[in-house]
């Protein structure tokens, strides 16, 4: 409960989300033998949806964007993968409650969040969730640490960190010169 409570205060209140994601991330870090609430400088997890169960899994596995040791992917999915970085041991873990709801009459038999956080504390993690063991691979510059690749764009000036340029005519380019950018200057 106190992990709960903690990624309660991350998020802003306790929802389904955060109860889902707060047991989602103390079963992946305990599959790969780690300590749930313990900062592991072993571990990245990549998420699969920018929701609430991704600050419960930040805030159990104390994984930050700015150390390098979380990964959003944004594939929408009720899902996350816990990599040992020394071993290479990788375990994807599904929310199969969130895979079994009928898209059609979601909402019908809605319980509370208080009626949630009791069934999640009362079912094994097991049978909430499935395990994938799968392959990960993790470039050197989305790994913690300092940047190891740094360059300068030929477009805008910026600097650009941890190999995210990209190269035509041999001269370095942000992804908002090179393609496009989500922002346009005034």
């Amino acid at each position: 409960m106190e992990l709960l409570r903690k990624a309660g205060e991350f998020h802003g209140d306790i929802c389904g989300g955060i109860v889902m994601g707060t047991k989602l991330a103390i079963y992946g870090m305990e599959t790969l033998g780690m300590t749930p609430g313990e900062k592991d400088k072993r571990l990245i997890v990549f998420t699969e949806i920018d929701r609430c169960i991704s600050d419960a899994v930040m805030a159990v596995t104390r994984t930050s964007l700015g150390k390098k040791s979380i990964k959003p992917m944004g594939y929408g999915k009720f899902a996350a993968t816990f990599v040992n970085i020394e071993t290479g041991e990788a375990v994807r873990v599904i929310d199969i409650d969130a895979n079994k709801k009928d898209m059609e009459t979601e909402g019908e038999d809605d319980e509370t969040v208080e009626e949630l956080i009791e069934r999640i504390a009362k079912t094994p993690a097991e049978d909430l969730f499935e395990i994938q063991r799968v392959s990960v691979k993790i470039d050197e510059n989305d790994l913690p640490g300092k940047p190891r690749e740094i360059a300068k764009c030929a477009g805008c000036g910026e600097v650009v960190m941890d190999g995210k340029h990209h190269l035509k005519g041999g001269r370095a380019y942000c992804t908002s010169c090179f393609t496009e950018s989500y922002y346009e200057l005034l």
